[in-house]
């Protein structure tokens, strides 16, 4: 256990007896250490002290690695992160020589350049703290060294990559010291240095190409300078640009270099001009429609992985729209259409490509660009990748998290991601978790058990800064479920407000909660950790008729722990009913959001939804007869109840939503001259080994039957020789058309 108290002490020698005692690991907790402690720890007093010792050290350094070394040098570019970050530390003018002459001594060693992993650990805390403490300017000589010394046999050791990789980071971060910005223009043997690492071929592939991405992305920085060195500076990029691809051999190097050559110089100058354009029609070049609201680009994707990845969000559509109740209604000002989503394929190509692509950052799982909704034309993009290491069934990396964002900024929230005036991360990312995960999650439920948790009220006013992980998306989570479950009215409530942009009012709103509430939170987490929670399920068709006798039952709902005592049904038309099977009749159409809410013995309740659709009376009408004169349909996907009109062709292909939300469905054909045969597969489109049903009979008149789908799609394969034919899927239905 790492004891930062001990780093607050008044001696500097107390200080440098933690520093020695806990290790660099204790030290690295001061980068996250509450403002007092960062305080106390980061005197200039104790910097200059220890500054001091370290110079002994690193004098007599034998090389082969010094935890010491490495746990002082962590310290002292501590020190300068809390100063940068911190209002309240500030360092004596004397402070910074201090710690040069601390670097100084290690860099005058002769073990300066040895090559072992345990030296690497010291050298990189060496080089990080040379960019910390603003002495870019004073090591370029070191830079160079490092640039022309690099070989394969440096390349082999982890550390040693890690810590001479961090010479681009003293060029990138020179731009902000004017010392540096003097000088660097005229450095051309580190110029030439920079280029010929980037040229080298043996990188490519090898473990250490990365480095060599991040010298073309240097050297293309450098053109932002001017001084004697810029002529060297154009000819190695020419050389770059011309030894290297854009997609394919060297691709990583080739886009690192025209990244910063894109944004300091003329790209003409290079012929690089729109390469990001290029890139992506390269990158992800095959295109899957799922529906008309939703398209994948993608790199390399199976004909089943883009049908699956099709399930998933329409799976994701529908229950969030049922969880929601949304009615499918888009905020005001929302002229999003259709969601793009573009998935990489590997989490490696994702970090090279979707960065120039995309122009965003991609030390992430992803991400969701909504673009401005109220532009008609916008296309939101979600930007994703596939993970081999993930669950076989979630192949594409947060596919659901980020599909949710998607449909919580078009029906949930008005405006851009810009556009709220208050804090809604714990919203936007807690239903994204809940909606997808549903209740399954439990790295939320973890962090509840081991005591890093969070008031309503923190959670509310959870932001992106510092980036917590477990506050952002597990307690997020948490407060968005257990709302869900405890007060799903306050929810609609709340959503009223969001759906048109009321932020005060939606402010106003979680304040009350996080009064009311807190207690209650409190044992909900409790009920959480311990299982005892029951589980609400609902029994029951999602379609009937107008006056039609409907039957709900709550018998599959569960306690593990004790029994189920009371149940509390609402219907959404105003009535409720404390049965376990009630019966109900509705006197008008619509879509209507049942409510079952189930209470245990230990008085702990859960909640859940049901969609239920109620159309007028009246039997099944017959199939069209006059398709030879209707528009036809040559692909896409079936509406329930609706016929269509088969276009003629050898083989159609279509897809059924929503199979797995009914007991029973019927797919009818019918009407018109040939011959044609239906094939059906609830587990990807039929190819002859996966049918789950067909029909086969003489002539257009076919019937499939089926119940109790385990998937959301359905998939449907017509063929023959026909004409003028027509197709009805019914749900919860006795059986075909007549």
């Amino acid at each position: 256990m790492c004891d930062v108290e001990a780093f607050t002490s008044n001696s500097s020698n107390d200080v440098l007896n933690a520093i020695k005692t806990q290790g660099a690991s204790c030290v690295n907790a001061l980068f996250s250490a509450e403002s007092r402690i960062q305080e106390a720890a980061f005197d200039s007093g104790h910097m200059y002290n220890i500054a001091k010792h370290t110079t002994n050290l690193a004098k007599a350094y034998a090389g082969g690695g010094s935890d010491e070394l490495e746990a002082l040098f962590l310290y002292l570019r501590a020190g300068y992160y809390a100063e940068f970050y911190n209002n309240k530390v500030s360092f004596l003018s004397w402070v910074t020589p201090a710690v040069k002459e601390a670097v100084d001594a290690f860099v005058n060693n002769a073990n300066f350049y040895e090559n072992s992993d345990p030296h690497g650990k010291v050298l990189s805390e060496v080089i990080i703290t040379m960019d910390s403490a603003g002495l870019q300017h004073a090591y370029l000589p070191q830079v160079t060294q490092w640039l022309t010394r690099w070989d394969s046999q440096y390349a082999q050791n982890w550390y040693m990559r890690n810590a001479v990789n961090g010479v681009f980071t003293i060029l990138f971060g020179g731009q902000w010291n004017e010392q540096f910005v003097q000088t660097i223009g005229n450095q051309t043997e580190l110029v030439k240095a920079l280029g010929d690492f980037a040229l080298r071929s043996s990188a490519i592939g090898a473990s250490d190409e990365f480095m060599a991405a991040n010298a073309g992305r240097e050297l293309g920085r450098l053109t932002k300078y001017s001084g004697s060195a810029s002529s060297t500076v154009k000819s190695k990029l020419t050389e770059i640009f011309a030894q290297y691809e854009m997609y394919g051999r060297g691709d990583a190097i080739w886009l690192g270099a025209a990244d910063t050559v894109s944004y300091y110089a003329d790209c003409s100058d290079y012929g690089i001009c729109n390469f990001e354009s290029q890139l992506k029609g390269l990158v992800l070049s095959q295109s899957y429609t799922c529906s008309p609201t939703i398209r994948i680009l993608s790199q390399n994707m199976t004909q089943d992985q883009h049908v699956e990845a099709c399930s998933k969000m329409g799976y994701e559509e529908g229950y969030f729209h049922t969880s929601l109740e949304t009615g499918r209604q888009p905020v005001e000002d929302d002229y999003n259409t259709q969601l793009q989503v573009n998935i990489f394929d590997s989490s490696d190509d994702y970090g090279k490509y979707a960065g120039p692509i995309f122009n965003i950052n991609t030390n992430n799982g992803g991400m969701y660009l909504e673009g401005d909704p109220a532009t008609p034309g916008n296309i939101p993009n979600f930007v994703a990748y596939e993970a081999p290491y993930a669950n076989p069934d979630h192949f594409v990396w947060n596919l659901e998290h980020e599909y949710v964002h998607y449909l919580d900024g078009r029906f949930d929230l008005y405006g851009g991601f810009g556009h709220p005036t208050e804090r809604i991360v714990w919203w936007s990312e807690g239903i994204a978790e809940y909606v997808s995960k549903e209740n399954d999650n439990q790295a939320a439920i973890d962090t509840i058990k081991d005591g890093s948790t969070f008031t309503l009220s923190e959670i509310f006013e959870t932001s992106y800064d510092g980036f917590d992980v477990d506050r952002i998306y597990r307690w997020g989570y948490l407060a968005v479920r257990f709302m869900f479950e405890r007060h799903k009215d306050d929810v609609n409530q709340m959503l009223i407000e969001t759906r048109q942009g009321n932020w005060a009012n939606y402010k106003a709103t979680i304040n009350q909660w996080a009064i009311l509430y807190q207690s209650e939170f409190e044992q909900w987490q409790q009920a959480l950790v311990s299982g005892d929670a029951p589980n609400a399920v609902i029994t029951a068709n999602s379609e009937g008729k107008v006056g039609e006798s409907i039957t709900f039952s709550s018998e599959n709902s569960t306690d593990a722990n004790g029994k189920i005592v009371s149940v509390l049904w609402d219907f959404g038309d105003g009535t409720t009913s404390t049965q376990t099977q009630p019966s109900h009749q509705y006197g008008s159409e619509g879509q209507y959001t049942i409510s079952l809410t189930v209470t245990d013995n230990d008085g702990l309740t859960a909640s859940t939804t049901h969609s239920l659709t109620i159309t007028a009376q009246g039997g099944s009408d017959a199939l069209p007869q006059d398709c030879a004169v209707q528009s036809k349909i040559s692909g896409g996907r079936l509406t329930a109840g609706q016929a269509a009109c088969l276009a003629t062709q050898q083989t159609i292909w279509l897809s059924i939503p929503a199979v797995n939300e009914h007991t029973s469905m019927a797919i009818t054909t019918a009407n018109g001259v040939g011959d044609l045969k239906i094939e059906y597969s609830n587990d990807g489109w039929p190819n002859g080994s996966n049918h789950h049903a067909w029909s086969d009979n003489a002539g257009n008149a076919e019937c499939i039957t089926l119940s109790n789908q385990r998937n959301y799609w359905g998939y449907v394969k017509i063929s023959g020789e026909f004409e003028n034919a027509a197709i009805v899927v019914d749900f919860d239905t006795s059986g075909c058309r007549q």
